[in-house]
């Protein structure tokens, strides 16, 4: 059992590389306990209850000093001649035991002159332990105090003979005033601060502005400036008159059956402010001043959100498949971040949930990125094949060329920073400051662990070259950025020459494949859900965690699904080409074996990880070097192809209940929503574990409540940072530069 469970740990770890480089710092202290700290632990604990039943409750010896007026207040409370509720609150409400925290909220609840809870966090032989105690208040008991405590009345009592504490690294204490460490807030807090209030005074006054001169201007207008207005006397006293009957204004007046009326029609109060609009003659839905507010406006980024309407050219079946692979995302770091905080207190009832087949489709969310990339990849190919052609027609001048790829730059860096770097800043500045609980401290490290020193490889898009990466699960927009960069030196290599472009393009796609493969087999890499791989692979001369961080992140390793993608541009664009592999879907025979095809490649490379399993020992699998290397190498890329096949059928009008399922309309809503979701999903988990006062507990029921209440509250949240931050400036990108 011990052994399921070190595997258990090391497996969990590949879904870090799914996220990041470096997320779980706590992941990665508790992965490398052994069999004898286990066996150690075990001793431990049967000492020390061997030593409290000699002893009863009273105070065990200890080498760390309590002062007087701490050590009168503990007798006091043990003291069980004297009943007084609180102190036998404080006794139940406290942990003896390795990783028994006590009672958080229920210690707080109690007088803060009184009690005060605190959390203990060791480390001890690479294990991660806490201790959680409602002891005396700090009116009596100082945090050295509190130590000397511990090792009188709890475990620490044996462990004290083999670590060292210090109440400034291990301990964090708390009253009902102050819920969480108090930590400070710096001059980065104050410049988003007021970065934040500046957008929110543009969008306030956005609104108004969109509110008064666009939506009720309109109306005044309406109703009280137009030859049909209800200020007509002839429209107002005779509803049955030509000019008013079928029209909105003749449903909007309310009459008796005498034609009396029966409603105050006065202009209101503030009608004077329209009428000088109205007499100034200016332009000011053309403003700029007035255009620019606009761009802020919930009003107008709202009914954007909710519009159905479809423009030329609008690939609706992609929605579904960006949605559903930003759920995939949210699995599978519902599970891995689940390690994070206190982590889960039946780590080895994962074994039998891992080697079920129906899990399988959590490990297989790394093609998730995969399905990302190969969307990505159509959407730039085909963009850029439509507009040159447009431009090569009208015949544009060198100047005008290179104006044009300029923007074409431009619009994506504004697209994707101002939601990018604002998430950052806001997880290391703001986000620490905002939470509560026992161990909400470490949300510190979990966003400041490396962003600190390498933020600025972020604002580069040059991340995904760096272990120690910044907020990890940029390292996609990374590589998406540095392909988004090659892509027109294909696309015009194929304008110019077809069958080249052809070739550049497959031959990337099998490059990336067969340097992957080498590496894989040069430095005995394991597969992504094989971290523990064989003895032979951990004596490789490389760290075999990073070289599957270095596999996994980087560009040349990760284009070939992007290169699917733009093969999937190359066949649709092409006239002869698109007729062809239509023709080919339309009949029956070949369609269907098209679709046998692609659920095959895409099932199989989904739940191969069940093979691994369920013929694995203890969970190392007798999978040999070539063939992890084979699926390393090959797997990714597969994948896409699989996928393309259906989207290819979608677009060309078939693929059945698939096709129906991908173009409900409820995804185009959630499709838009995507980036933002990709994006804070992170912080949203981050900010539920931390602010956990006990260990999580997994079960199938359990983690599936997990799962549903993570991806409802990130797209909530992603619905508030669409409109206040991503939509904004998706606005004032096409008011600059529409004209161009």
């Amino acid at each position: 059992m011990f052994k399921k469970i070190i595997i258990i740990f090391i497996i969990i770890l590949t879904f870090l590389n799914f996220s990041s480089g470096d997320y779980s710092p706590i992941l990665k202290k508790n992965i490398n306990f052994s069999n004898d700290f286990l066996d150690k632990t075990k001793e431990i604990n049967n000492e020390f209850l061997k030593q409290k039943k000699l002893n009863s409750i009273s105070k065990l010896s200890n080498s760390y000093q309590v002062s007087k007026n701490c050590s009168d207040k503990m007798d006091s409370i043990l003291d069980f001649s004297n009943s007084d509720a609180t102190n036998m609150m404080m006794i139940m409400y406290s942990g003896i035991g390795l990783n028994e925290l006590g009672n958080y909220e229920s210690c707080l609840e109690l007088p803060s002159n009184v009690t005060q809870y605190c959390l203990f966090e060791g480390n001890f032989d690479s294990l991660t332990f806490f201790i959680g105690v409602c002891y005396p208040s700090s009116n009596y008991c100082s945090q050295d105090d509190i130590i000397g405590l511990m090792t009188q009345y709890t475990i620490l009592n044996v462990l004290q003979f083999e670590m060292s504490f210090n109440a400034s690294n291990n301990l964090h204490c708390y009253n009902n005033e102050y819920q969480t460490v108090k930590i400070q807030s710096n001059a980065g807090t104050w410049v988003l601060t007021g970065i934040s209030i500046f957008f929110l005074s543009n969008i306030f006054i956005g609104t108004i502005i969109d509110y008064l001169l666009i939506y009720k201007l309109k109306q005044y207008r309406k109703n009280y400036n137009s030859q049909h207005s209800l200020l007509n006397p002839k429209n107002y006293y005779e509803p049955d008159s030509l000019n008013l009957q079928d029209s909105e204004d003749f449903n909007q007046i309310e009459i008796t059956k005498n034609n009396e009326r029966i409603k105050d029609l006065t202009p209101p109060f503030y009608g004077f402010i329209f009428d000088k609009f109205d007499k100034s003659n200016s332009d000011y839905e053309n403003n700029k001043l007035v255009k620019y507010f606009q761009c802020w406006s919930l009003i107008k980024n709202f009914n954007s959100l909710i519009n159905s309407s479809n423009p030329k050219g609008y690939f609706q079946s992609l929605d579904g498949i960006r949605t559903l692979g930003t759920c995939w995302v949210i699995l599978g770091h519902t599970l891995l971040f689940s390690i994070d905080g206190f982590g889960l207190d039946n780590l080895s009832s994962l074994g039998g949930a891992f080697g079920s087949f129906s899990f399988q489709v959590i490990f297989a969310g790394e093609y998730a990125v995969d399905t990302f990339f190969t969307l990505s990849g159509f959407l730039v190919a085909y963009s850029l094949i439509i507009v040159l052609d447009k431009i090569q027609r009208e015949s544009t001048t060198i100047g005008q060329s290179i104006k044009f790829w300029i923007l074409y730059v431009i619009h994506r860096v504004v697209r994707l920073i101002p939601l990018y770097y604002f998430l950052i800043f806001f997880s290391m500045w703001v986000m620490p400051l905002m939470g509560s609980g026992p161990i909400y401290y470490q949300f510190e490290t979990f966003a400041n662990a490396q962003c600190s020193n390498y933020w600025w490889t972020n604002i580069l898009f040059i991340n995904n070259f760096y272990l120690n990466e910044c907020y990890g699960v940029s390292w996609y927009l990374a590589n998406d950025m540095q392909f988004f960069l090659l892509t027109p030196f294909i696309i015009a290599l194929y304008r110019k020459s077809k069958p080249l472009g052809w070739i550049l393009a497959v031959t990337l796609m099998i490059a990336s494949m067969m340097a992957t493969l080498a590496v894989s087999i040069k430095y005995k890499i394991p597969t992504f859900f094989d971290m523990l791989g064989t003895e032979a692979e951990q004596l490789s001369p490389h760290p075999t965690s990073q070289l599957i961080t270095n596999i996994y992140q980087k560009p040349y390793y990760r284009i070939g699904a992007y290169i699917v993608g733009i093969l999937i541009a190359f066949i649709y664009t092409d006239p002869k080409l698109s007729k062809k592999v239509r023709y080919i879907y339309y009949l029956r025979t070949t369609r269907y074996l098209l679709y046998c095809v692609s659920f095959f490649i895409t099932f199989f490379l989904s739940y191969i990880s069940f093979d691994f399993y369920h013929n694995s020992i203890n969970f190392v699998g007798n999978w040999t070097t070539i063939q992890k290397s084979f699926y390393n190498g090959f797997s990714h890329t597969t994948f896409s192809i699989g996928l393309s096949i259906i989207i290819l059928a979608t677009f060309y009008g078939y693929g059945g209940i698939v096709q129906w399922f991908l173009k409900l309309g409820i995804w185009k809503f959630f499709s838009k929503l995507t980036y933002s979701s990709y994006l804070v999903h992170p912080l949203v988990i981050a900010y539920r574990l931390y602010s956990m006062t006990n260990f999580l507990h997994y079960s199938t029921i359990e983690f599936s409540i997990l799962y549903i209440g993570n991806i409802v509250t990130t797209f909530a949240a992603a619905f508030v940072i669409h409109l206040l931050i991503e939509k904004p400036f998706i606005n004032l990108e096409r008011l600059i530069f529409s004209s161009k």
